[in-house]
């Protein structure tokens, strides 16, 4: 393996930055050999999957080891839907291999550029998530290497705590070497998309608690965050489920799957750079109106291969680059059923206050998931960004502080991978299993090894 260099590395909400040695491992061998460089620095490990985590979940200041060449298949039953994949492995890679076998996974995320060994540490959650659950459904079992070099095979059946703590953990026990995924059957890679109008909150509650009814399995809400009174919540609804149908053809197939190297003919940073020229409250606001207006008032069907509805932003590659040079915050929450509603009005109604109107304001249905930092309860997130543009950082901070305070105050818990600032107290009100994890760390990685910008500043280690 070649030294560790020195690199900047950024979140993809570009708030954050730090420099740090970074390796580049092929096999493992090169990651006992990063492992032994760490040790002998006295330097702590942070572990890259992606990149696409909004803050410093994937850094620190010291060592960051890259995944992204441990990328191979090892093995694809075809036949039982058994795949074993290694950490460093795209989802759009992954998928443009298991679809055309009429296979898929639960719980995506919405970029093709996600690893799976991020998206096993993060767990991430997708719009079937109400139905299916999140990432963690998929693995039948996972090899992991911890600080002292061992590799130990984790079953959920056999190692339930270990197995908790790492899915959703952040990296923070080791590093993923091997992941072994079940997968679910579909009639073909096409689906059924409906696409309608959503007036107010009320009709939002209405979309997404009959989507059992409708015989939906994917689901998603845009909101306008500009909307104040009786029409609050208004927005856009769109739904799937997989169809029996013949497929389209490979490229159409493959047309999402990959990031596109030019937005209108324009490459990513020259046509983020002319948005902004003119990107405001006032454009951003005319935007929602007019997408609000083309939508049909109720369902609107059509026959489109499954990575046209999942990965739509892979037609827009690099939005973050809207924000520069400040960067963005992206945060998502979520609540129980009951007091959602209640919670999302005051988070809106603090961003109109604020001035902070989000570039993308979604929801989604979630249910319960066992792993101990996970993103998951029975109820509804709401997702949205803001720009750090044209505000002070104590604008900033005051903001968030009122923000965490709704959250908390309904019995509400933000994402960990999309998170900006909280306090460690703030976490642990959270996710009060952190203790759990922590029990773990003691056992396997005593002296620290594994610690992220995240990490330590959640749970101090």
């Amino acid at each position: 393996m070649e030294p560790p260099k020195q690199k900047i590395i950024t979140g993809f909400g570009l708030f954050k930055s730090a420099k740090a040695f970074v390796a580049e491992p092929k096999n493992l061998k090169d990651l006992e050999e990063s492992l032994d460089f760490a040790q002998q620095k006295k330097f702590k490990i942070a572990i890259q999957g992606g990149g696409n985590s909004y803050g410093d979940v994937f850094f620190n200041n010291q060592l960051v080891i890259d995944t992204k060449h441990l990328n191979s298949i090892k093995s694809f039953d075809q036949e039982n839907g058994i795949i074993t994949v290694e950490p460093g492995l795209r989802i759009g890679d992954l998928l443009g291999v298991i679809m055309p076998h009429n296979w898929i996974l639960v719980g995506l995320s919405g970029s093709i550029n996600d690893v799976v060994g991020g998206m096993l540490s993060t767990n991430t959650h997708g719009k079937d998530t109400w139905k299916n659950g999140n990432f963690s459904q998929n693995i039948i079992s996972f090899k992991i290497m911890f600080a002292n070099g061992t590799i130990k095979e984790i079953r959920k059946s056999d190692d339930t705590e270990l197995f908790n703590s790492i899915v959703g953990g952040l990296g923070f026990l080791g590093l993923i070497t091997e992941i072994k995924l079940k997968l679910k059957p579909t009639p073909s890679y096409m689906v059924e998309h409906k696409l309608q109008r959503i007036s107010n909150f009320d009709m939002l509650i209405d979309f997404f608690y009959s989507l059992e009814e409708n015989g939906s399995e994917y689901a998603h809400a845009l909101l306008n965050p500009f909307i104040t009174g009786k029409n609050m919540g208004q927005g856009t609804a769109d739904s799937c489920r997989f169809v029996d149908k013949k497929n389209c053809s490979n490229e159409e197939f493959k047309e999402f799957l990959v990031k596109k190297p030019s937005v209108y003919m324009l490459k990513p940073k020259n046509f983020w750079s002319l948005c902004k020229l003119f990107w405001n409250n006032n454009t951003n606001h005319l935007f929602c109106n007019i997408k609000y207006r083309k939508t049909p008032s109720s369902y609107n069907n059509n026959i489109v291969p499954f990575p046209k509805f999942q990965y739509p932003h892979s037609a827009k590659p690099n939005f973050n680059l809207l924000f520069t040079p400040s960067g963005f915050f992206e945060i998502q929450t979520i609540f129980p059923k009951d007091i959602a509603i209640q919670a999302f009005k005051e988070l809106m109604l603090l961003g109109q206050r604020y001035k902070l109107y989000p570039f993308i304001c979604g929801i989604k249905r979630h249910k319960s998931d066992s792993t101990y930092l996970s993103f998951a309860n029975d109820g509804l997130s709401i997702a949205w960004n803001f720009s750090l543009n044209g505000i002070t950082s104590k604008q900033r901070d005051e903001y968030c502080k009122e923000l965490i305070n709704v959250v908390l105050t309904h019995n509400g818990k933000t994402y960990l991978a999309k998170h900006p600032y909280f306090t460690k107290d703030d976490f642990h009100s959270m996710y009060p299993n952190y203790k759990k994890v922590l029990e773990m760390k003691t056992k396997y990685d005593p002296d620290c090894l594994f610690s992220s910008g995240a990490t330590q500043r959640l749970l101090h280690v």
